[in-house]
């Protein structure tokens, strides 16, 4: 009896691919003594040998050319090839391998994910697959899945870098930070109003963020000669689902208003991820309003509904849009709608320039503008020329508002501080209250009427703020503002010392 075995291992470039011909061994008898019949089956196993090399050779030249475009960055040429590999050999690991890398660096993490995933359940010792799995968990932003997988490689190969790497950068991330900060505004209502406030942030896990918040503001009415200094507290938590693009961020908190009444403050955003620089969210939430005088007086607050969409990408086109309904403490309502776009015009190493616009409409069921006071003064003989002055209730409440801004911004890096200015410049038009009579014989008016009318203004508003390190996990941050509206003119400050740890 003669014994045979025909087995060929072809390898190219780190591929291998193994075909055996007839299993272990082929056991072929000499049936005829001239040796023919051997014969017949030696050639059968050199024709199979041939095919065998044949066949392996494109498949080994395919996966070398889609590795080539994949590292030139041609991922959809890439991705295109690996899958014709794919089409005809399902079971190629360095096919799914390559496929699954191209599709990671693609941003498409769930599909890397599954896989990477489909590689490590056909060998799970595939260390390679098991960092690929843990990176699109990683890179996808699920840093909680990204930390348990890195941390079994990590412990089982302590000699791998990345795992150690990846699991440093997750626990800086979710070390906390925290923030005091200081807010000052001053008005020729007039009214001067400022808040203090410490936050401290921490992490139960690395996607469950939460805040906890408190503070005081001081209220200042030079008019009434009316101050007050009032507590405030909140609680806040940011939830993350990586997979769903999904953010859900909850706030719950207590303050006490001016005219002595304690309530509740809060709400709920659920935002969405879009792109990497796009997102669309809604709010609902329940706040104070204490930007008037006459909100000293008593508690003004506001409940919101908010639609908005946002782009922001550094150095690159920012824009947002957003439209909401106002519910008030008085029952009154309102509504608002607007819009922004900044373009980069320059860009160097250090400093970009946008140019851009916004556009706001906005509208209120009932005014709350009402009369203060009257005066005269004597214009001749009998008569007197009588003036008003008004003031809005509680909160501003714009009739028929429409709004249009040019916008030029500034961020630049100045040595180790990081510098911002903003000018904005428009025109608005609004429906504005004001009263008669004009004048009369009488000292001051027998009958006072109102009457609404168009009025035409010229808003603006200057802003800078700088950003600087102090120490090694500490930042100093402080800005001013300039604000001129339909009915005042502000200045703001504000400062803030953060520490992220």
């Amino acid at each position: 009896m003669w014994v045979y075995r025909a087995e060929t291992v072809v390898d190219y470039s780190g591929y291998s691919i193994a075909t055996r011909i007839g299993g272990a061994s082929r056991t072929l008898t000499r049936m005829h003594a001239d040796g023919r019949w051997a014969q017949g089956q030696w050639a059968l196993v050199c024709l199979f040998f041939v095919a065998a090399i044949a066949q392996a050779q494109p498949t080994s030249e395919a996966l070398r050319h889609a590795q080539q475009l994949a590292w030139k960055k041609e991922f959809a040429a890439a991705e295109k090839a690996y899958r014709a590999v794919l089409r005809q050999f399902p079971d190629s690991r360095d096919a799914k391998f390559g496929l699954a890398q191209v599709l990671l660096w693609e941003g498409r993490y769930r599909d890397a994910r599954r896989l990477f995933g489909d590689v490590l359940g056909r060998n799970s010792n595939d260390l390679e697959a098991a960092e690929g799995m843990a990176t699109a968990a990683y890179w996808q932003g699920d840093f909680r899945t990204a930390q348990s997988e890195f941390g079994a490689i990590a412990s089982a190969h302590p000699n791998r870098s990345f795992p150690r790497q990846a699991l440093s950068e997750i626990s800086s991330a979710e070390r906390g930070d925290f923030r005091a900060q200081l807010d000052g505004v001053r008005d020729d209502q007039p009214y001067r109003i400022w808040r203090t406030i410490a936050t401290v942030s921490s992490f139960s896990d690395p996607l469950t963020r939460w805040d906890v918040s408190a503070g005081a503001y001081h209220v200042n009415n030079p008019t009434r000669d009316a101050r007050r200094t009032e507590p405030f507290a909140t609680v806040g938590n940011e939830l993350v689902f990586p997979w769903q693009r999904l953010t859900l961020t909850t706030s719950s908190g207590v303050m006490r208003w001016p005219d002595g009444r304690t309530g509740a403050i809060g709400g709920v955003t659920l935002k969405r991820r879009l792109t990497g620089n796009t997102a669309i969210a809604l709010t609902a939430e329940h706040r104070e309003l204490l930007t008037n005088a006459s909100s000293i007086a008593t508690h003004a607050a506001v409940t919101r509904l908010i639609a908005s969409w946002s782009r922001y990408a550094a150095r690159s086109w920012l824009a947002g849009i957003e439209a909401g309904r106002h519910r008030y403490y008085d029952r009154n309502s309102g509504g608002y709608a607007q819009a922004y776009g900044l373009w980069p015009v320059a860009n160097t190493a250090r400093t970009t320039t946008w140019i851009g616009a916004s556009a706001a409409a906005r509208n209120t069921d009932e005014t709350r503008f009402e009369l203060d006071a009257v005066s005269s003064t004597r214009i001749g003989g009998r008569d007197f020329a009588y003036s008003y002055r008004g003031s809005y209730r509680g909160y501003w409440t714009p009739r028929d508002f429409r709004e249009a801004r040019a916008i030029v911004s500034v961020e630049t890096a100045i040595g180790i501080a990081d510098v911002k200015a903003q000018v904005e410049r428009g025109v608005a038009r609004d429906q504005a209250r004001a009263f008669g009579p004009a004048s009369g014989t009488t000292p001051l008016p027998s009958g006072i009427f109102s009457f609404d009318f168009n009025h035409t203004f010229h808003p603006y508003r200057l802003a800078a703020g700088v950003s600087v390190p102090i120490a090694s996990d500490f930042r100093f941050e402080c800005g001013i503002e300039r604000n001129v509206t339909s009915f005042y003119a502000a200045n703001a400050v504000r400062a803030s010392l953060v520490r992220h740890r």
